[in-house]
């Protein structure tokens, strides 16, 4: 189980289409629109690999979506 933060770039106008889909997302702890190179970041809760996929897939499937990247938690020693 690890967390992870999904970033997505959509088309102008298309943000809040793919930031609804994003917050109904069993699994999304948060979604929210930033400024810079990516339109929203998706933060999840601790999922598997298997489940943190799904949802990056099915944002990607959502009209205006053009790129979805995923960052998978890096489990560190303390």
């Amino acid at each position: 189980m690890v967390r992870a933060c999904i970033l997505v770039c959509c088309k102008l106008l298309k943000i809040r289409k793919a930031l609804d889909v994003a917050k109904k997302e069993p699994g999304v702890k948060g979604a929210f629109p930033v400024h810079g190179r990516w339109d929203i970041v998706v933060e999840t809760e601790e999922l598997s690999l298997r489940d943190i996929a799904d949802i990056g897939m099915h944002i990607y499937r959502t009209e205006g979506v053009e790129i979805v990247e995923t960052l998978i938690e890096l489990p560190m020693e303390a």
